[in-house]
């Protein structure tokens, strides 16, 4: 396959309550404007990512729409990233209303501060 393109069926997901609480409880978090990522090591080979939008966001659709928003973000970005951690992406309050540049700005800016992205670009 060229150009393998990864997806979120590709990259390895958080899907339970617990790994979620276990993130961001135990887990680094840094803060943007209108996301946060909580990190903790996992000790495996590749990166499990979660993307979380609670109800302060706006309605289902407004969340649906800002976490697929987050996902293509960091999928743009997941080759560049270090592996072996636990990684939670929530929507902060005013991120309903944020259009994608806002995000994938927020996003890359964290990777950044948070040391994950393995090479400046």
């Amino acid at each position: 396959m060229k150009g393998k393109r990864q997806d979120m069926t590709t990259m390895h997901k958080l899907k339970k309550n617990y790994e979620f609480k276990k993130v961001y409880n135990k887990g680094k978090y840094y803060v943007e404007k209108y996301v946060v990522m909580y990190m903790i090591p996992n000790s495996s080979n590749f990166n499990r990512v979660g993307f979380s939008a609670s109800k302060k966001v706006g309605k289902s659709v407004v969340r649906n729409k800002i976490k697929r928003r987050m996902k293509e973000a960091y999928r743009k970005f997941a080759d560049s990233t270090k592996v072996g951690f636990d990684i939670v992406f929530t929507a902060r309050a005013g991120s309903g209303s944020a259009d994608y540049s806002k995000i994938e700005n927020n996003i890359i800016s964290i990777l950044k501060r948070a040391k994950l992205k393995k090479s400046e670009e």
